[in-house]
């Protein structure tokens, strides 16, 4: 799903933050900022909504979500590993209740990786944790970017629905 004028996910993971009085973050590598345009859609969002980070290259997951390379070049940027360090950090870094991280294969050209086109790693730090898993999405490299964005968002709402 793409941007709309009423978006009933992101409106959910804010009314969930809103309850609970805690703000979310956003690092984003593959969804080039949908993640965040999603919930920075809903109106009042400057209520839950602290940041959203897009960092596409390995050099910028050092330096602006504070991951070392050396780790993210031991793990592969596209790994369940590197995306919970990734949410991790930015989680210590703005000091909100949870971030939302995710990094993957959008392609189209085959083979410029081991990881599959499509194959994407999420991970949901917060107050209980770090949860990451890994994600197979078919179809055009627009249509991963929405697949990742929405399932970002459905991690989001299972956490906050679930207590956690």
């Amino acid at each position: 799903m793409s941007i709309q004028e009423h978006d009933p996910l992101a409106t959910r993971v804010g009314e969930l933050l809103l309850e609970r009085e805690e703000r979310v973050a956003v690092a984003e590598s593959t969804a080039g900022g949908l993640i965040s345009a999603r919930l920075i859609s809903v109106s009042g969002a400057s209520k839950w909504f602290d940041r959203g980070l897009v960092a596409y290259t390995m050099p910028s997951k050092q330096d602006t979500l504070g991951v070392d390379i050396h780790f993210l070049r031991e793990h592969g940027t596209v790994s369940p590993a590197a995306v919970a360090a990734i949410a991790e950090s930015v989680r210590e870094r703005t000091g909100t209740a949870y971030v939302v991280a995710e990094s993957g294969m959008a392609g189209p050209i085959p083979g410029r990786s081991a990881k599959p086109i499509g194959g994407v790693s999420f991970a949901l730090a917060g107050p209980d944790g770090t949860v990451s898993e890994e994600v197979h999405f078919e179809g055009s490299r627009v249509a991963i970017m929405e697949q990742i964005a929405e399932h970002a968002l459905q991690m989001l709402v299972a956490a906050l629905d679930s207590g956690a």
